[in-house]
């Protein structure tokens, strides 16, 4: 175990420098806090490195005998890589995933535009709850960030999430003829749909805009929930944890 006690130390500036989207893709790694987190993935993720805060030694003693590269930092060094308000004292840096070619064999799950990390962290953990096992992003926020992460509640290593353009997903949909669904306040109540054993993705549009233009052109139907006493709309996340379900 390495004890590290300055901010300045090299391996607390790489740690922090993940933080931030360009260095997480530079390195291919990202972080990990909690322990609740870290111990569900240790022996099934690769580790890169396990910071623990000083004081916390003994309390993760098991988890500090089941990784090789283990750094004990001070307080001010751990809070440098810290992205919680009330740290736990540990925090992984864990190995992306090897990018898979994308393929339609099931219905899957499309997020356009989605920004706010803490709907996409929910509706990541809502997808594999139900049982999607694939999740495309198109101009959505980095499913890797520190926020997703926790608020997928470690569902970003149990779905597969592919980065692509709208082209190549387009190119895929229409070699597999898979219908498209998306999530409009204009659509057909969901509840009513008549269920089909077709091919099909469901589109989870922008917090602020919904689904693009884009998709809207190329849409097999459209889909709601119905609002009652003037509500408009729901959160992106709950929004599409129900439709969700009820597919």
């Amino acid at each position: 175990m390495e004890i590290i006690s300055s901010v300045n130390n090299e391996k607390v500036k790489h740690a922090a420098s993940l933080c931030d989207k360009k260095f997480r893709k530079a390195s291919g790694t990202f972080l990990v806090e909690s322990y609740k987190l870290v111990s569900e993935i240790i022996g099934s993720q690769e580790i890169v490195g396990l910071f623990v805060q000083k004081g916390y030694e003994k309390k993760y003693e098991k988890l500090i005998s089941a990784c090789k590269n283990v750094y004990l930092l001070s307080k001010s060094a751990f809070s440098k890589i810290s992205d919680t308000v009330s740290s736990q004292g540990i925090i992984a840096e864990v190995k992306m995933k090897e990018k898979q070619k994308f393929e339609i064999k099931e219905p899957f799950v499309v997020l356009d535009g989605i920004s706010d990390p803490g709907n996409m962290g929910t509706i990541i953990r809502t997808a594999i709850a139900v049982g999607y096992n694939n999740i495309v992003l198109l101009d959505s926020t980095d499913p890797h960030s520190p926020k997703v992460v926790r608020s997928s509640a470690g569902g970003i290593f149990r779905v597969n999430i592919f980065e692509l353009s709208f082209e190549d997903l387009m190119s895929e949909i229409s070699r597999t003829k898979t219908q498209i669904y998306i999530a409009h306040m204009q659509g057909e109540n969901v509840f009513s749909l008549t269920k089909t054993n077709k091919l099909y993705c469901l589109v989870i549009g922008s917090e602020g805009q919904g689904v693009s233009e884009r998709f809207k052109s190329v849409a097999t139907k459209s889909i709601s929930l119905p609002m009652k006493n003037q509500m408009e709309s729901l959160n992106a996340g709950v929004s599409a944890s129900v439709i969700m379900y009820q597919l």
